[in-house]
């Protein structure tokens, strides 16, 4: 088992520990993948990589990219931070979607900007921020994160 793999395993106990019947498993095509019911946040992996997304935005991770343990402090803020994602719409459209972690300390960090290339661009534009709360609490799964 690779080291992203044992990862994921990790992760989703913890998760299936501390939200119960919240967490979502479903595997497919050699993906697993995870999430939460009232929430956008998800994990999936397969044989290369961890992918951690929340809503249309998500990011890569991987021993091949140097980057996992970047995957797992991801995960981690994602779930004990509140989230911040902003519509930019035109007409029924959304064309753009921009999400933000917002720290404890006020800083923001931007995760993703995903958007399409072909909208109704004429028509009257629209922006709306939702704010995502915390998942759960940093107190309750640090120890556990920390170790993982």
């Amino acid at each position: 088992m690779k080291t992203h793999e044992k990862k994921f395993e990790e992760i989703y106990n913890l998760l299936k520990e501390k939200l119960c019947e919240r967490v979502i498993f479903s595997q497919g095509h050699e993906t697993k993948f995870l999430e939460l019911k009232d929430s956008n946040f998800w994990l999936s992996m397969n044989k290369d990589e961890l992918t951690v997304g929340f809503g249309l935005n998500h990011s890569h991770f991987s021993e091949d990219y140097n980057n996992l343990e970047n995957g797992i402090i991801r995960v981690f803020d994602l779930l004990t931070n509140q989230i911040k994602t902003t519509l930019h719409i035109k007409g029924d459209y959304i064309y753009k979607e921009i999400t933000e972690i917002i720290y404890s300390n006020g800083e923001t960090v931007n995760i993703g900007k995903s958007s399409i290339l072909f909208y109704p661009f004429w028509k009257k534009k629209k922006i709306i921020t939702k704010y995502s709360d915390v998942i759960i609490e940093k107190n309750k799964i640090e120890l556990e994160f920390n170790k993982i």
